[in-house]
């Protein structure tokens, strides 16, 4: 699995380039960055793309590029290069689209990182190489293709119940399972010879979403005290306020640099002027 591929190459270099640029300039990172607040209220759907070819710093940014340059090559070689573009970002949209909904009412939630696309490369590449043996990074042993990936999915879910860390186990377990059913799609013979691969892989993360549809409340974590869960509400409230101040800012800079400064209302005025 040490060849990328044409497209795995390409992929990898744009976002080394793209993650150091926006390193050194936080309005980069601010505007394309996954923001619920930004996705739902403002309608900054490219922000499903974009966070993907984002990163937080450089061993969030390398740790992703070694995985992409791992498995994309071993997935390009039966589906062809545009197809992997295909299943990259159908993997990058689904991940980031089950975290929009496991986050819907977190307007300050914020994400960014390739970790759901490259979990669909990854899963994909389980689909079609059930048999083989894939060893997580910086472990002495190798796992079956088919134990690691169940062994994942489980892991997301309880990642995204838990709520004990930083990770976007949502992103992973959306990417993941939209990989496995995009290469159904592009190569059907996949799930007519590893169907049974293919439901190990997706029964998990689809009795989840049933569960969470019908008890959304199953989410909620219970450990945390009453202190600690007021303290993240109140850090929320502001980081949602301020983004949204953010956004507002941007979109009349949009304005001035389109139709002038004069175009302005009243209200835009002031609050470019730090008055309101």
């Amino acid at each position: 699995m040490g060849y990328s591929g044409g497209v795995g190459l390409l992929l990898v270099i744009l976002t080394i380039v793209i993650s150091y640029r926006a390193f050194s300039r936080e309005s980069l990172m601010s505007r394309y960055l996954f923001a619920v607040d930004g996705i739902r209220k403002y309608g900054e759907y490219y922000r499903l793309v974009s966070s993907g070819f984002i990163h937080a710093d450089w061993r969030h940014l390398l740790f992703n590029m070694y995985a992409l340059y791992s498995f994309a090559g071993s997935v390009e070689r039966v589906t062809g290069p545009l197809q992997l573009l295909l299943l990259y970002m159908a993997s990058l949209v689904g991940g980031n689209l089950l975290a929009l909904f496991i986050h819907r009412n977190d307007d300050g939630y914020r994400a960014l990182g390739a970790s759901g696309a490259v979990s669909g490369l990854i899963f994909a590449m389980i689909a079609l190489y059930p048999g083989s043996n894939i060893r997580p990074l910086f472990m002495p042993f190798s796992l079956p293709a088919w134990l690691f990936g169940l062994a994942y999915s489980l892991y997301s879910i309880y990642g995204i119940k838990s709520a004990r860390d930083n990770i976007g186990h949502d992103a992973h377990l959306g990417g993941g399972v939209i990989g496995v059913l995009t290469i159904c799609l592009l190569e059907p013979d996949v799930f007519t010879y590893n169907w049974p691969i293919v439901l190990l892989l997706t029964l998990p993360t689809l009795v989840f979403l049933l569960v969470i549809a019908r008890r959304p409340d199953w989410l909620y974590v219970r450990s945390f005290s009453l202190d600690t869960r007021e303290k993240e509400t109140v850090d929320e409230r502001y980081n949602g306020h301020k983004f949204r101040r953010q956004q507002e800012i941007d979109r009349i800079l949009d304005k001035i640099n389109e139709r002038g400064y004069d175009s302005l209302s009243k209200h835009e005025r002031e609050l470019l002027s730090g008055q309101e």
